[in-house]
């Protein structure tokens, strides 16, 4: 079994000296052999230099006590040398006897000297020894046979084995040492220049691999023999586990970025940095007042900004033949006209670290192309030269988001188209009744003027009521072409009771006809509306139109009503109500389908004109059947439309 060293078994930090017992056993050796020598050389006759034997005497202390006890042994044997001398002598004589004393106090104060000289090296050996306990690092001494002389506490807190259990066995089999390399091959490295370094792969006392980082360095005697080979180790298992981790996430990256479908590109923003850099150093505080006030900044930035790495769509999106034709300034690929950089450069100042928005780019041929972008900046002080973006082309969906709204347009034209059909299937039905109260009130006033004696005021009442239905009549029609067109529709506030009133004007002689009586009860604190006029005077008449003939064969009383009030869901509800012959079953379900009638000469199509022009106001039009007879048929127009505060 090889010697223990300083630092096999030591706490680290200690100074390491001969064992208690081994120190108390040459501490009494030395007192023996010191009165022995001092009988010898005091009782005896031999005239030799018998206290050169004191010598011993210091080196048995030296190796067992301290400098203290180094120093008493040396004083102590120096006066039982002169104590001897004097006993057997008397007086000094320059003799030779004198002589002896002066060699034999000479040699053990020479001696004691070169002791403490010894004992302060090796205390520097040890404490420098002891230090190496307090590295994290593994640190084990093996000779040329691979046995382990030396074992530090990094090499326990590594391995897991104590420096009594490593120490006498061989490092290879004790450590299961794999070399990544050829082991002879790292033998004559190490043989041949004195050093080695590389990794290990090692075993733990428990079992578990460990990677280490080795570094092997070879002592040698005077004579240039190999002795010892000296080697530190690092633990690198964990480190090399996260480069692992590394290696794939950076693999998994560019596989991404290489086979996405969608452009990615890496870019190096560090140029733009140190210019934003120097503008805080200049006091910018508001980058975007700064941009303002010089726009030609943002364009500079954009050219310090370097494409550094684009994956294959790319290519494909700019139109290139190679990568490489790719990279280089940015500036080469946005348009003049481009106002997202700035909000990049935004985001940059502000360390926000996003930005996305949609811009326009511009391939190699000119074209420009319509994108979606998302750029990653770094959060803090990083380094900005891997900045990626994603861009995903949008062009052909902007076309067909164009083509779409003009179709779209072309569609709601040609619905209007249709409409205006329907329409002019009913401008008989709408215009009827203008035109029978046009004639009625000019036959009246014709009579009116032929009289013996022509009533003037009432002819002049019956050409204005004639006019006013003219131009209500011409209303309708350019309403009806308005629809056609693309005109807004006309929406102004009006009294809801004067239109009730001009209603009931325009179907007087019906109602006088069917012998109709007509009820107009319109709340108070109904809201005033607002929408088209004549639309909506239109939906009322049908109605009420309706109503007249559904009671024109009924017996009995016949009663319109005509009522509005502010509905609890905050709209404007309005009734028409009769006592006529009520909906038929047959036609409940379908009545605001277009072309269904229960009148023989009707086309079907007021009601579902009325039902159009409601929800083109945002409300809803119903009908139910009244349980003593009759119908009611009823619309809502929501506050936001019909409402004007009252105010």
């Amino acid at each position: 079994m090889p010697p223990t060293t300083p630092f096999s078994h030591a706490p680290a930090g200690t100074l390491i000296g001969p064992r208690r017992g081994a120190s108390s056993w040459l501490s009494t050796a030395g007192t023996l052999l010191a009165v022995a020598v001092f009988i010898v050389d005091t009782f005896t006759p031999l005239q030799g230099a018998v206290a050169v034997v004191y010598l011993v005497v210091v080196l048995l202390v030296a190796a067992a006590g301290s400098r203290a006890a180094i120093m008493g042994a040396v004083a102590g044997c120096s006066l039982l040398t002169v104590a001897s001398y004097v006993r057997g002598h008397g007086w000094p004589e320059p003799d030779a006897a004198l002589l002896r004393c002066v060699v034999s106090l000479s040699a053990i104060v020479v001696t004691g000297v070169l002791s403490l000289r010894a004992r302060e090296r090796m205390a520097t050996i040890i404490r420098q020894a002891s230090l190496i306990n307090l590295t994290h690092d593994s640190i084990y001494v093996r000779d040329t046979d691979d046995v382990i002389v030396e074992w530090n506490g990094g090499a326990e807190a590594l391995y897991g084995w104590t420096a009594r259990e490593a120490v006498g066995r061989r490092a290879s089999e004790l450590l299961a040492t794999a070399f990544a390399g050829n082991r002879a091959d790292m033998d004559a490295q190490l043989f041949s220049e004195g050093r080695w370094e590389g990794e290990l792969i090692q075993q733990h006392r428990d079992g578990r691999i460990v990677l280490v980082e080795a570094r092997c360095a070879l002592l040698r005697d005077a004579a240039g023999r190999a002795q010892l080979i000296l080697e530190a180790g690092t633990d690198i298992t964990a480190r090399r586990a996260a480069d692992a981790a590394l290696a794939e996430s950076e693999r998994r990256y560019r596989a991404i970025f290489e086979s996405a479908r969608f452009s990615f590109w890496e870019e190096d923003y560090t140029l733009v940095m140190e210019r934003i850099a120097v503008l805080r150093g200049q006091g910018v505080v508001d980058l975007a007042a700064y941009m303002a006030k010089h726009p030609s900044f943002v364009r500079d930035a954009c050219s310090l900004t370097m494409v550094t790495d684009v994956n294959a769509a790319t290519v494909r999106l700019l139109g290139a033949q190679r990568r490489e034709e790719l990279l280089g300034p940015l500036d080469r690929f946005l348009p003049g006209s481009d106002r997202t950089f700035a909000q990049v450069l935004l985001t940059v100042f502000e360390g926000t670290g996003n930005a996305e928005g949609e811009t326009s780019l511009v391939n190699l041929k000119g074209e420009r192309l319509n994108v979606l972008f998302a750029l990653s900046m770094p959060l803090g002080a990083s380094r900005y030269d891997r900045v990626l973006v994603s861009v995903v082309d949008i062009t052909d969906r902007k076309r067909a988001e164009h083509a779409l709204m003009a179709m779209q347009a072309e569609l709601a034209q040609a619905a209007r188209v249709t409409v205006l059909g329907e329409m002019s299937a009913t401008i008989a039905h709408e215009v009827n009744q203008p035109l029978a109260a046009i004639v009625t009130h000019g036959e009246a006033a014709l009579r009116w003027l032929r009289r013996d004696q022509p009533d003037l005021g009432e002819a002049c009442d019956g050409i204005e009521r004639l006019v006013r239905d003219a131009r209500r009549a011409s209303d309708v029609v350019n309403r009806v072409r308005s629809v056609a067109s693309k005109e807004p529709r006309q929406h102004v506030r009006f009294d809801l009771r004067a239109l009730a009133d001009e209603c009931a004007l325009l179907l007087d002689g019906e109602m006088a006809r069917h012998r109709v009586g007509l009820i107009i009860d319109i709340d108070r604190e109904a809201p005033m509306p607002r929408g088209d006029r004549v639309q909506l005077q239109q939906v009322v008449v049908n109605l009420m139109g309706n109503a007249i003939r559904a009671m024109g064969s009924v017996p009995g009383r016949r009663e319109l009503t005509l009522r509005a009030r502010q509905a609890q869901n905050d709209t404007l509800l309005i009734e028409v109500e009769d006592t006529g012959t009520g909906i038929p079953d047959d036609i409940a379900a379908n009545l605001f389908d277009a072309f269904v009638t229960s009148r023989g000469g009707g086309m079907g199509m007021g009601l579902a004109i009325c039902r159009s022009t409601v929800e083109s106001h945002g409300g809803r039009l119903w009908a139910t059947n009244r349980p003593e007879g009759g119908a009611t048929f009823q619309f809502t127009l929501p506050v936001t439309v019909a409402e004007e505060a009252r105010a």
